[in-house]
């Protein structure tokens, strides 16, 4: 086997321009598709992260003007209990403040989460510590020193935003937003409510609206809105654009995969004499076979490879403006397998042709 391998690399660089034109077409159509992939998973899994949400119905909070320096708080503990009247106790409000400690040797990062202890049935007097946030708790990074320290309720993790999110925090009583009032910024406030539990949502949302734009009207801007339909709306020309993309992709792919079958049935011919002599020395169709899959199994997993990272790296460095502002784009390994089965069904198909051509081209009798 180390022989086939050592005879395709040789191969490879005898022919190392038209290998690395393969390569980068094969990486170019690879990084598209594996991008436009991973777009499509973090759409998705936003769709169902809302569909799952009791709490459909959210407030959203804008700085006017995009100003830099906030005047005041856009939302005050006088505020959440104004909208507690309003809705009628039924505002579930979390503020998060990022909180970041350096030491001598090492760097934390955690958020510290205001929340109501009264709707999460939590004791007062006492901060709740995620798994995350032991090592910043244990060399004395405390942002809320006067509370006793717990660790997190494993209720949390079911009923509210999931384990990832608590396993990073610390939560302290809702009461806090008086002292670090200058410390919340407007994009960090999380207010929703479910909208089933009100006989007119339109009215309750207008009402909590008309009291907000009446106490800090001149700085922002507050919107109550339906995130789920507000996804749905928005999301079709998202999903155009990726098909776009995608399609983009499998166009490379097609001329790529047109490319290299040319490309190794020409090589075929230039071969075939040299492969007829192996054969009528004694080697057999498989091994033959074999330095022809190694080849193209090595020229095409090295361009799915680069694709593959590129892609990646597109994933979280590139914003091209497809995707809806506010959703998390991430990497999806199902896109990872998607480019491996590409590679793998075009290597296939590529060796199937070849080993066709070898099967009927009576080598042997040729070289006679």
């Amino acid at each position: 086997m180390e022989y086939v391998v050592r005879k395709a690399i040789r191969m490879l660089y005898w022919n190392r321009w038209i290998s690395l034109l393969m390569v980068g077409e094969m990486a170019l159509c690879m990084s598209v598709l594996v991008y436009s992939a991973n777009l499509s998973a973090s759409l998705k899994a936003e769709e169902m992260r809302l569909e799952g949400q009791e709490m459909d119905m959210a407030l959203e909070i804008l700085e006017k003007n995009n100003r830099e320096v906030r005047d005041e708080p856009s939302l005050t503990l006088r505020d959440y209990k104004e909208l507690q009247e309003i809705t009628g106790g039924k505002t579930f409000l979390l503020v998060e403040i990022p909180q970041f400690f350096v030491d001598a040797e090492t760097f934390y990062e955690f958020s510290l989460v205001l929340a109501d202890y009264e709707i999460l049935g939590l004791e007062e007097g006492c901060s709740y510590w995620g798994a995350e946030t032991e090592e910043a708790l244990a060399v004395g990074m405390n942002p809320v020193p006067g509370l006793l320290v717990r660790q997190m309720p494993k209720q949390f993790f079911e009923e509210y935003l999931g384990r990832s999110y608590w396993e990073n925090c610390v939560v302290a009583p809702i009461a806090y937003m008086e002292e670090m009032a200058g410390e919340i910024a407007p994009g960090f406030i999380y207010a929703v409510w479910d909208s089933a539990e009100f006989p007119d949502a339109d009215r309750v949302s207008g009402q909590v609206e008309e009291y907000l734009r009446k106490e800090h009207g001149e700085q922002y801007v507050y919107r109550v809105y339906l995130p789920e339909a507000e996804l749905r709306n928005n999301s079709e020309k998202v999903k155009v654009s990726i098909r776009v993309l995608s399609h983009g992709g499998i166009l490379i792919l097609a001329v790529f995969f047109v490319g290299i079958l040319s490309i190794f049935q020409l090589l075929f011919e230039r071969r075939k004499r040299g492969y007829g002599i192996c054969l009528a020395c004694g080697a057999s169709h498989k091994q033959i076979l074999a330095e022809i899959f190694t080849e193209a199994a090595l020229m095409n997993l090295a361009g799915t490879a680069i694709g593959v990272l590129a892609g990646w790296i597109a994933t979280y460095g590139l914003d091209v403006g497809i995707m809806i502002g506010g959703i998390k784009v991430q990497g999806s390994f199902a896109a990872a397998g998607i480019a491996l089965a590409a590679c793998a069904g075009v290597t296939a198909v590529v060796v199937l042709v070849v080993y066709v051509k070898l099967a009927r081209g009576k080598l042997v009798e040729q070289i006679q």
